[in-house]
């Protein structure tokens, strides 16, 4: 009775993680706007194109539609207002790795999600991250990467 409960209450936990598709963004990874940070409409070419143009780094998040760390990031990272000024001069993509993006997620090795990629004009990783960190680590690891 005791391991029923227990394992009752751990699904009542995680149900809140699993129970939508990926939030706020549309079919094509775009964000409405909001205090988050806005993900770039299009491919990953287009976006790894335009961050060379511009001289930025591109910022990649590869998630999938049922990963519940994927939907926790997007609601308490990247909509931070932090967050969104600290990557203000990224260029940001989101990559679904299993809808379009399985070529992406293949080139850079994903296993598991999320993962949020930096990479550089030529599409070289200058900092991967596998899974979730909170708004605190994403606002630390940023103000660590190179300028462009």
């Amino acid at each position: 009775m005791r391991t029923t409960r227990l394992f009752a209450a751990l699904l009542i936990a995680c149900l809140p993680m699993t129970a939508c598709s990926h939030p706020e963004g549309g079919a094509d990874g775009s964000r409405a706007s909001g205090p988050g940070i806005t993900f770039a409409s299009g491919t990953f070419d287009e976006a790894l194109a335009r961050a060379r143009s511009e001289k930025k780094l591109l910022l990649v998040d590869v998630y999938t539609d049922w990963c519940g760390w994927c939907k926790k990031l997007d609601r308490e990272v990247f909509s931070d207002a932090r967050v969104a000024e600290a990557a203000r001069n990224l260029v940001a993509v989101r990559v679904n790795a299993e809808k379009g993006g399985e070529k992406v997620a293949e080139r850079y090795d994903v296993q598991g999600y999320p993962v949020v990629l930096f990479v550089d004009g030529s599409g070289t990783v200058v900092k991967r991250i596998d899974g979730y960190v909170d708004a605190t680590e994403m606002l630390r690891i940023l103000s660590a990467l190179p300028k462009g």
